[in-house]
């Protein structure tokens, strides 16, 4: 049995059955992308941004009270120590004063000489200072009051 060629006019009448089917393919598989990103939008609203938030805030507040707590007192007390033996350091009340007081005048005091030491130290102090200014602006910056939540119902 001999294969019969198919005719002009039944590949184009195929090709247009085709071309229909593959539209109508399409046109399903977009309605079915669109409701997938209505999906997705849906389930970060109401799932992923209440965890996300509610943990930001969490870690947000526990630093607050770390820093108030904890970092703040011990700043103001190592500074209120460090002070209060400069300045008895510098009266005539305390032993060293007293001592140099009764020191001899041709003794000339030894100029401190600025070693690594003290400049690595003053590095640290200012590191150690912006990086807690930048937790403090982190910690009081009201972005999440500023969060506008929708509606849908």
């Amino acid at each position: 049995m001999a294969s019969r060629k198919p005719t002009a006019k039944e590949l184009r009448r195929d090709a247009d059955r085709l071309l229909r089917q593959q539209r109508e393919v399409l046109a399903e598989a977009g309605t079915v992308l669109r409701a997938a990103g209505r999906e997705a939008g849906r389930y970060a609203q109401d799932d992923l941004y209440p965890r996300f938030s509610e943990g930001t805030r969490r870690t947000a507040r526990t630093a607050r009270d770390r820093l108030v707590g904890d970092v703040i007192p011990s700043i103001a007390s190592v500074l209120g120590s460090t002070m209060s033996v400069v300045d008895a350091a510098r009266g005539k009340q305390s032993l060293l004063g007293r001592a140099l007081a009764s020191a001899p005048s041709r003794v000339l005091p030894v100029a401190a000489k600025a070693g690594a030491g003290k400049y690595i130290a003053i590095g640290l102090g200012v590191a150690v200072a912006l990086g807690v200014g930048y937790v403090i602006y982190q910690t009081f910056r009201a972005d999440d009051e500023l969060w506008v939540e929708e509606d849908l119902d």
